[in-house]
């Protein structure tokens, strides 16, 4: 009875990755709602041992795919990897490459061309709100704003 709770426990777990990588938490959580807690821990030592789970690529995963895709500030992308488990160690070690104003910049550049208005004051306070909501510091967000509109007027100034 064991050894076939124990294969339905992995295949469960290869199922839950076949779909995206997950944090250890993530799948163990997952397993519990199912399977005894003797069961799941032998699941989690076979899928550790055989690097099917493994925290420290599946921040480094999820930290590039936020910021690819959704260009996240860090502390947007720590608070989701902490709330799915992951330890802070291997989070802060997944962050190192993310850069808050390079996203906030091409971030506030994506959102203006969508802004319908022209009007400076306007733009400003419509493109502050949407990068404090994605997580960006104030002045982060500030400093992204104002490069943004100054390159914009530099290249409005040199196509003239």
């Amino acid at each position: 009875m064991s050894e076939k709770l124990t294969a339905a426990a992995k295949s469960s777990a290869l199922r839950l990755l076949s779909y995206r990588p997950r944090s250890a938490t993530e799948i163990q959580n997952r397993l519990l709602d199912k399977f005894d807690n003797e069961t799941v821990e032998i699941t989690m030592d076979w899928l550790i041992k055989d690097e099917l789970v493994n925290d420290d690529k599946f921040a480094i995963w999820w930290a590039e795919s936020r910021v690819r895709q959704k260009l996240l500030s860090s502390s947007m992308i720590r608070k989701e990897l902490l709330e799915k488990g992951v330890s802070l160690s291997i989070v802060n070690k997944a962050l190192i490459n993310v850069d808050d104003n390079l996203n906030a910049y091409q971030l506030a550049e994506r959102m203006y061309r969508n802004i319908g208005t022209k009007d400076i004051k306007e733009v400003k306070q419509k493109l502050y709100g949407r990068l404090i909501r994605k997580g960006f510091s104030t002045g982060v967000a500030l400093s992204s704003i104002d490069n943004m509109w100054n390159s914009r007027i530099e290249s409005d100034e040199i196509s003239l």
